[in-house]
C-alpha cells in the first residue's frame, strides 16, 4: 500500500513538472489556441496502432491547474486512483479536451493548453492527461417511425 502511494505521488509531481513548464512557454499572454503537446509516447503507438476518435469511450488520469497559477492543482483523478471516464468529441466535457484527445494511443500522455473559450470557467486551463483506455461504443438503433 506504501509502494502504490509513493508511485502515485511520484506520478503527480512528474506531471506538474510537465504542466509548469508548459505554462513557462508565454508566461505573458493567455493562449488563444488550444495546444496540444505530446510528452510520451508508448512503443505501440505506430501507425497500425488503434487511436482515439469521437465516440470512443476514454478512461484518462488527469491533472489541471490554471494558466495564471501553474502551481495550484484545480482538478486531478490521481488521489483517487479511478480513471476518468468519458465520450469523446460529444460534448461530454470541455470543448479543449475533445479536441485534445482525439488521435491518441493507449498510455500516450499529453499536456494541453487551453484557452479560455474553449473551458467552463472561461480561464485559460493546462491539463495533463494519460490515456488509460479506449472502448468503442456500440451502434446505437435506429427508430423508424
Amino acid at each position: 500500500m506504501k509502494r502504490t502511494a509513493s508511485w502515485i505521488a511520484y506520478a503527480l509531481l512528474a506531471f506538474l513538472a510537465v504542466v509548469v513548464e508548459a505554462a513557462k512557454s508565454d508566461p505573458k499572454q493567455p493562449p488563444k489556441r488550444l495546444k496540444i503537446e505530446t510528452t510520451y509516447t508508448p512503443p505501440s503507438c505506430n501507425r497500425k496502432a488503434r487511436k482515439s476518435k469521437t465516440g470512443d469511450r476514454l478512461k484518462v488520469n488527469y491533472s489541471g491547474v490554471y494558466w495564471k497559477d501553474p502551481e495550484l492543482v484545480i482538478d486531478s483523478n490521481f488521489k483517487s486512483g479511478k480513471p476518468y471516464e468519458f465520450n469523446v468529441g460529444l460534448g461530454q466535457v470541455i470543448r479543449g479536451w475533445d479536441r485534445g484527445l482525439t488521435k491518441m494511443c493507449v498510455g500516450e500522455k499529453r499536456v494541453l493548453t487551453i484557452p479560455g473559450d474553449q473551458t467552463n470557467q472561461g480561464e485559460p486551463l493546462i491539463y495533463s492527461v494519460e490515456l488509460m483506455s479506449i472502448d468503442t461504443l456500440p451502434a446505437s438503433k435506429s427508430s423508424s417511425k
